[in-house]
């Protein structure tokens, strides 16, 4: 009697491999500067508001900025002054505001790292828990006499073997990502430094 209990944990693991990889896809430098400039709250008229209330926030990949397109000019002031708080350089042009991507520090660029390690780590826990559950639905099965413990042995061995490929794998993807982050020196202080899987 063949084993199937597997292919539930394959095709999860498989869905949760791509939604790995579109994740860390997305993840740049420029990020940084994002989150600097989404955490500004601005003061006009007595009412504090943040940015991405008064104005449209997006990244250019491609020119290494951040476009801020204010709503309304009363606003323009305040945000200049709080990207000066912050030591950013940004052009004016009309309603737009355009930030460029500064030299990154080793320690801003570990706090993108870490952001990578703890998108792994929630993956990896969701693979694991991919993984139990046909190993699970098989013990039952031995429970009820559906299937024989031959099997479920099969299933376990079988879910264990697939988990460890898409950890491995996701392992992979991350280092790659944190090279690409970090840079050739900084990733030769990072291997230094850190004690990774």
């Amino acid at each position: 009697m063949d084993e199937n209990y597997s292919i539930q944990a394959k095709n999860l693991l498989d869905n949760l491999l791509d939604e790995y990889k579109n994740t860390i896809k997305d993840i740049h430098k420029i990020d940084i500067v994002l989150k600097q400039v989404k955490g500004i709250r601005v003061q006009v008229n007595n009412r504090t508001r943040w940015v991405s209330e008064v104005a449209n926030i997006t990244k250019e990949l491609v020119n290494k900025k951040i476009k801020i397109l204010v709503y309304n000019e009363d606003y323009l002031s305040p945000i200049e002054d709080e990207l000066d708080t912050l030591n950013l350089k940004y052009n004016k042009n009309g309603q737009f505001i355009d930030v460029e991507q500064p030299e990154f520090s080793y320690s801003d660029l570990m706090s993108l790292v870490d952001e990578i390690q703890s998108k792994k780590n929630k993956i990896l826990s969701k693979c694991s828990k991919a993984k139990m559950d046909p190993v699970i639905r098989s013990k039952h099965a031995v429970e009820n006499e559906f299937i024989d413990l031959a099997i479920a042995r099969k299933t376990s061995n079988k879910c264990q073997e697939l988990f460890e490929q898409n950890e491995s794998i996701i392992k992979k993807l991350t280092l790659e990502k944190i090279k690409t982050i970090l840079g050739h020196e900084n990733f030769k202080k990072y291997e230094k430094e850190e004690v990774y899987d």
